[in-house]
């Protein structure tokens, strides 16, 4: 079992020094563990890139059944804790929305009857434990069947960076920005989210393909980075709000790629009618006639 949770998060993070440090063991055990597990089941899992390693067919057919048994062993969890019934209000979303924008708005609302609450994250709604939260804020078109899904904000992106990289780049013409900026590129297998080469096409489509900074496996981590000076991140409104109001980023554009999807507080059944509701919609500062979807 050890040796499948290290080739998980060596398959997902694509570096077993990070595998390492997100499993807080050193790497030399994890790269035990890889070669314990290639060894039993007689095949080669990752060819190595320097620092960085690529998985082989062999590994992508092998982590479909091993993140699918490892959400499911997740999920169960999930469901026996929300069956406790201790009154939790139980959340999901992903680590970018929960930093930067679910958990400041959850800690700054008072109200005598707060509620405990917790808030679980993931990188993919196929990762969200929906039979066992009560409440979620995700990304799409507003289409989760059983749930009723409120408009939280319709997708916009902007470049983002810190002030002082802003002021190097926030004049440039859009063709120099996506050309030769320090862009930092996010890795998405699902292909959900607008990436630098749509900008581009979107900004300045005769330039040629989006320069390669680097790229991280995580919208959190992407902001993050941008608000470190580190480079430039595509910034999603409602993500990046909070920190655009207080200055800690600059957007280097006024012309945002837009689309029909969105944000969407999604809330179960559970929900209706409900103290918690009423005071989730508040600390959320969600007005009545906010637009559903069925």
């Amino acid at each position: 079992m050890r040796a499948v949770v290290a080739f998980e998060a060596c398959y997902r993070l694509r570096s077993f020094t990070r595998a390492a440090s997100a499993l807080n063991v050193r790497q030399p055990a994890i790269s035990h563990q890889i070669r314990v597990l290639e060894e039993d089941l007689g095949t080669k899992l990752f060819k190595r890139l320097g620092a960085r390693i690529s998985p082989t067919r062999e590994a992508d057919e092998f982590y479909i059944a091993v993140s699918s048994g490892l959400a499911e062993i997740v999920h169960s969890a999930e469901r026996l804790r929300h069956r406790s019934g201790d009154g939790t209000l139980s959340l999901a979303t992903y680590s970018g929305i929960a930093a930067f924008w679910l958990l400041p708005r959850l800690a700054r609302a008072d109200h005598p009857n707060k509620p405990a609450f917790r808030v679980t994250t993931a990188d993919r709604d196929a990762d969200i434990p929906f039979d066992s939260v009560d409440a979620a804020v995700l990304f799409g078109h507003g289409d989760w069947p059983g749930f009723e899904a409120i408009l939280l904000a319709r997708e916009r992106v902007v470049p983002v960076a810190a002030p002082a990289l802003a002021e190097v780049w926030r004049h440039r013409a859009a063709s120099e920005l996506v050309e030769s900026g320090p862009l930092i590129h996010l890795e998405d297998p699902e292909e959900r989210w607008f990436t630098w080469e749509e900008w581009r096409a979107h900004a300045c489509p005769g330039t040629p393909a989006a320069n390669a900074a680097f790229t991280v496996t995580n919208h959190g981590i992407a902001i993050q980075e941008a608000t470190l000076g580190a480079g430039i991140a595509l910034g999603w409104a409602g993500v990046v709000d909070d920190l655009l109001n207080r200055g800690a980023l600059v957007a280097l554009s006024d012309d945002p790629l837009t689309s029909q999807r969105g944000y969407y507080l999604v809330l179960s059944d559970r929900m209706r009618a409900t103290p918690q509701r009423d005071w989730l919609m508040g600390a959320l500062e969600i007005a009545g006639d906010t637009e559903h979807a069925s």
